[in-house]
């Protein structure tokens, strides 16, 4: 009996420890890539070639920087989130200038529409994409036809991730999802995953950046969309 017990407790411990091997480890900062495509009315329709076409996050547990160059590189736009005091920063660098918009608590990223009346309604469904199981959404808004998809996961472990951005109903980041920006309907595809591990400094502003009101940062980025 004892010897049965003592045999049962090391089949148990050795179990254990083969399932602690086979765990995924915790992922808190790295890269994230994403494929960028467009909606767009006729009349816009020739500006798309010169829009941004991907766009990198890199990210730890407390802060992220979005990264998006438009023009052929003439201009541009960051957006660096604060996690832990739920505000976000707006950088837009043009030749020969560089503007700054330092948003309040909870405010959503400037120049995008921050779509209130969004109405999340999660699934069951999942896939897997780049490694990560990713849940599936379906986002409508009230009175419109309008709705769409959205993939997220809880495989990265970062908590208020969407906390100025309009998905701050869901909790996870996102993978697969929409944005819009004056007439553009921005759909961002992840595409590439890579653990960085030194990126600290690149959550902090210059400083020779000139600072501007919101509206101010809305109208001069809308000169180039012109």
């Amino acid at each position: 009996m004892t010897r049965t017990l003592i045999v049962c407790l090391i089949s148990l411990l050795i179990a254990t420890g083969c399932r602690k091997k086979t765990e995924k480890p915790e992922i808190t900062q790295g890269r994230l890539e994403y494929r960028i495509t467009y909606e767009t009315d006729s009349a816009h329709r020739k500006l798309v070639d010169l829009l941004p076409h991907r766009m990198k996050l890199v990210f730890n547990q407390d802060s992220a920087i979005n990264i998006m160059e438009g023009f052929m590189g003439i201009y541009k736009l960051n957006s660096i989130s604060y996690f832990r005091t739920k505000k976000c920063s707006t950088l837009l660098k043009i030749p020969k200038y560089a503007f700054l918009y330092t948003g309040k608590r909870g405010e959503p990223m400037c120049c995008y529409d921050p779509m209130d009346n969004m109405i999340v309604h999660r699934t069951d469904e999942t896939k897997e994409i780049l490694g990560f199981t990713c849940r599936k959404a379906n986002i409508t808004f009230p009175g419109s036809d309008y709705s769409y998809s959205v993939y997220y996961t809880n495989d990265i472990d970062i908590r208020n991730v969407n906390s100025t951005n309009p998905y701050k109903k869901i909790e996870g980041v996102l993978m697969e999802f929409e944005l819009n920006m004056y007439y553009f309907r921005m759909r961002f595809t992840a595409d590439k995953y890579v653990a960085d591990l030194k990126n600290d400094a690149r959550f902090t502003v210059p400083a020779n950046y000139q600072e501007l009101t919101r509206e101010q940062m809305i109208q001069l980025l809308g000169r180039y969309l012109e």
